[in-house]
């Protein structure tokens, strides 16, 4: 069965159709979804992710339904956002070993990976006060600590420094090679140099394989 399914979606945003018969299959593999701004790709990602509610269609991680078996489904999920909604009263490390009970791994998960980019001692600040940056790399660890089978990143190269950025193209060649399925928006494709197994395109509500 496909990693990463969906099949006739349709979504709406008020009265406004925004994808209409969006449909994608997508083994192991690392992807780039591209598209004009505007196009719906963020919304795509955020249907995939079932932030967004579907009017029509569904779809399916690692064989899940991710709306009648969400807990497996988002179990073996991973959403980065385009802008991340962190609690900034939280630290750095209260917010991971939050979503880490959730997902029931270990709690220190994530904490090596994020006190790599940051510095350790930033774990214990509290989020508001962390850059921009350093916020987009907690938000970064926080949506994929937990090994998921499936990683839905938007723009996640974005307020990255150079040294972060070279460390990312790395994970997600690593993620790529364990046979993790990686789907990728980012208006920066050619300058990330990864190998990518296809390119999706997401235009006139629909995607196509480039």
């Amino acid at each position: 069965m496909p990693a990463l399914l969906a099949v006739d979606l349709l979504v709406r945003r008020g009265g406004t159709v925004i994808l209409d018969g969006a449909a994608l299959e997508l083994d192991a593999g690392l992807y780039a979804l591209t598209g004009p701004n505007g196009a719906g790709k963020s919304t795509l990602l955020r249907a995939l992710a079932g932030v967004l509610p579907l009017a029509r269609g569904r779809v399916e991680i690692d064989g899940h339904d991710l709306w009648r078996d969400p807990v497996a489904a988002r179990r073996r999920l991973g959403y980065l956002p385009e802008s991340p909604e962190l609690f900034p009263y939280l630290t750095a490390r209260e917010l991971l070993r939050t979503a880490n009970a959730v997902r029931g791994v270990p709690a220190t998960a994530g904490e090596d990976q994020f006190s790599r980019w940051v510095r350790p001692a930033a774990l214990d600040l509290r989020i508001g006060t962390l850059s921009a940056g350093q916020r987009r790399k907690l938000a970064l660890v926080a949506a994929t600590c937990h090994d998921p089978r499936v990683l839905l990143l938007d723009e996640p190269d974005d307020a990255l420094d150079a040294a972060a950025i070279t460390d990312l193209r790395a994970l997600l060649v690593t993620w790529r090679d364990e046979g993790r399925t990686v789907l990728l928006s980012t208006h920066r494709t050619q300058a990330l140099e990864l190998p990518f197994d296809g390119r999706l395109e997401l235009e006139g509500r629909r995607v196509h394989h480039a």
